[in-house]
């Protein structure tokens, strides 16, 4: 999974002795990949070691308190973060890492709380599996690559976030078959650097979509979907930073400049944004790497092809899944990969978008 992510910083140091280099260990010390921000001017935070027996998939869910992490960086915690610089270190067998902002918070044994976090799950069991969790919460940053990336946002720009905000990092690692995590366990540590006030010229926003409907199905082995999100914005909005994600049946993903109003896909001059890669996608990070008219938004197109599925899961997995979660009994099975967490039954089309300046009001089919 060691591969290089589009514009992106993403090689690992290894140690080097003048003559002849030596083997680097299989995950280095995270601290020494990736030193904190000097006090005053930001913070490190992370998950510690999060074990991964073979076989497993572990989504974990941890919660910050902004003011906290404030404090603990040297800032004022009774003033917000304005976030430009983003850095996040990753151990090998990472599937991704997302960063929310806390919204609505659920009730019930389901719910995520962040004062009773954090919440380690396996194999799609517990509250961290379940996107409807987190459904109103929007995206801070997220990577899907081994490694580090390393994103300073354009200049006068900023993420910002309030102290009284919680946040929640979530971090999903495999080890079975499609993916590997080859010292059973994972890590993710975090640099936020903070924007002086005087120097933020335009707020960031960002967009987390998801398209739920989706179905790879063996009678119908290569699907397209696609999806839009529409900025409700009178000015144009900057679009600079972008990435995609799908799981191991997913082909190619794109994303286009778009009307906001057609149901067709827009011109291939208008897409900003393509991969084909599943397990380490690339992110496409640009100061103006797509400029949105107004109210116009974002089109994305997800392409997959059918494979059997693992022996592990078989086809009478899938089926009692997809029935027991969206068919009606009158329905025909059909060996179907649909939305879901787990790498090896499920599939997803989502879209991660940067831009500034912020919109309140993004609607999404």
């Amino acid at each position: 999974m060691k591969r290089l992510a589009l514009i992106i910083v993403a090689l690992s140091s290894l140690p080097f002795v003048a003559g002849c280099p030596e083997e680097p260990e299989p995950n280095p010390t995270p601290q020494e990949e990736l030193e904190a921000p000097p006090a005053g001017e930001g913070f490190q935070f992370g998950t510690g070691e999060q074990p991964v027996k073979a076989g497993d998939e572990v989504q974990n869910c941890y919660f910050f308190k902004v003011s906290d992490l404030l404090e603990k960086g040297g800032l004022d915690p009774t003033k917000p973060l304005n976030l430009n610089h983003v850095q996040v270190f990753q151990t090998d067998g990472s599937h991704h890492m997302n960063i929310f902002r806390v919204r609505t918070v659920g009730e019930g044994e389901d719910a995520l709380i962040p004062e009773q976090g954090p919440y380690k799950n396996v194999n799609g069991q517990g509250p961290c599996f379940k996107s409807p969790n987190w459904a109103d919460w929007p995206l801070v940053a997220n990577t899907q690559i081994d490694g580090t990336l390393d994103w300073q946002f354009p200049e006068g720009v900023a993420n910002v976030l309030q102290p009284d905000e919680w946040i929640m990092l979530q971090s999903h690692y495999v080890n079975a078959t499609t993916q590997d995590t080859p010292d059973g366990a994972g890590e993710v540590i975090i640099n936020f650097w903070h924007l002086p006030d005087d120097k933020v010229e335009h707020e960031m926003g960002t967009l987390f979509a998801t398209k739920q409907t989706i179905r790879v199905c063996q009678s119908n082995p290569e699907p397209e979907f696609s999806g839009g999100c529409q900025f409700k914005n009178p000015e144009p909005v900057t679009v600079v930073a972008a990435n995609g994600h799908f799981h191991s049946r997913g082909k190619k993903f794109e994303m286009y400049n778009w009307d906001g109003q057609s149901p067709d896909k827009p011109a291939s001059s208008e897409m900003f944004y393509e991969s084909s890669a599943w397990d380490e996608p690339e992110m496409a990070i640009d100061n103006k790497l797509s400029t949105i008219p107004a109210n116009g938004g974002v089109f994305y197109t997800c392409d997959f092809q059918w494979t059997q599925p693992e022996e592990a899961v078989g086809c009478e997995g899938l089926n009692a899944f997809d029935q027991t979660k969206y068919m009606t009994p009158e329905d025909q099975l059909d060996c179907c990969y649909t939305f879901g967490p787990i790498v090896e039954k499920n599939e997803h089309c989502n879209i991660f978008v940067y831009y500034y300046p912020k919109s309140d009001d993004i609607s999404c089919n």
